[in-house]
């Protein structure tokens, strides 16, 4: 009997163990996607007005990229410009932060046209991650790479970018002089069936397009099918859980770093099982501390540009 009792608690001890041990793999196995769009150039954190920015993103990304194994981060673009920090050191203070805050992959929007084209050309090469138009164009060929495949432990994800052709109205003219927007759902057809040849686990359209507006991003997976997640912005949508039209899940979140989306996509099944949410600013002060080397670098962006104001 005292032999049965003590095999009795190993068994259960094993069995706890391995139910640990599996339900660890399954939560290391789920792909993350945090994503941000239309910042405007809100990048100091202001939790009076709900606002994360760099230094609270920063530190969810590195709380996520600690639990999980297969997280990415994604902007729907209107990023690098709308703040004195950011205007009068021309979108490099936000490229900088977004650096450090571990972004994989930006779509430009119209207002990142705002220094120029040739401007957003010099940050791209200041980005530790992927600028991506497919249907931006100067003289007949690609302005900016059309697509990126992001690869992360366990899967890979064909990420295609969609510029919004309300650019032509939205910024100044001279911002984009020679600068053609084509069409979005010819670029469309056109990466996803290339992303489908190159077996991806998952398609991403990143859009700066919106709802609502002269070219509805819903439009587009009207026509074009494949599509599994829109990451998109433009129409500043505070989309709680995101919306499902057409088979794709469209998901933005909100504006001026209010949110921090998450989607997270489950393969069990074979095929993705995509959920969609937004962490606030006042949820997040729960789970992190602003991240302090952000913090040091925005203060130094800050006396840089008063010295500019100062003329000094």
């Amino acid at each position: 009997m005292r032999n049965k009792l003590r095999f009795i608690p190993s068994l259960f001890l094993l069995a706890v163990i391995f139910i640990l041990i599996l339900a660890g793999t399954v939560a290391a196995q789920e792909l993350i996607i945090l994503h941000t769009n239309d910042i405007h150039g809100r990048i100091n954190s202001n939790l009076e007005d709900g606002q994360l920015g760099m230094p609270l993103i920063a530190s969810l990304v590195e709380q996520y990229r600690n639990n999980y194994d297969n997280v990415l981060v994604m902007d729907a673009g209107d990023t690098i410009h709308g703040r004195p920090i950011t205007d009068r050191l021309q979108g490099r203070s936000t490229v900088e932060t977004m650096n450090i805050a571990g972004y994989d992959v930006m779509v430009p929007g119209n207002h990142d046209f705002n220094f120029g084209y040739q401007r957003l050309l010099e940050l791209e090469d200041k980005m530790d991650f992927s600028l991506v138009a497919a249907n931006v164009f100067k003289d007949g060929d690609l302005l900016f790479t059309p697509y990126v495949i992001k690869e992360t432990p366990d899967y890979k994800v064909g990420i295609f970018g969609l510029a919004t052709p309300d650019t032509y109205s939205t910024t100044h003219p001279n911002n984009i002089e020679g600068i053609e927007f084509g069409d979005m759902v010819e670029a469309a057809q056109k990466y996803v069936a290339h992303l489908q040849e190159k077996e991806v686990d998952l398609i991403v359209a990143l859009g700066h397009v919106g709802f609502g507006r002269n070219y509805p991003s819903t439009d587009i997976v009207k026509e074009v099918k494949g599509i599994d997640l829109f990451v998109d912005g433009h129409s500043h949508s505070r989309l709680s859980q995101g919306e499902w039209h057409h088979d794709t899940l469209f998901v933005q979140a909100h504006e001026y770093t209010n949110y921090l989306g998450q989607v997270i996509i489950d393969f069990q099944n074979g095929e993705p099982q995509l959920s969609a949410s937004l962490i606030s600013a006042a949820e997040a002060q729960e789970k992190v501390s602003p991240q302090e080397e952000m913090e040091t670098l925005l203060e130094d962006f800050a006396d840089e540009v008063r010295q500019i104001m100062l003329g000094n």
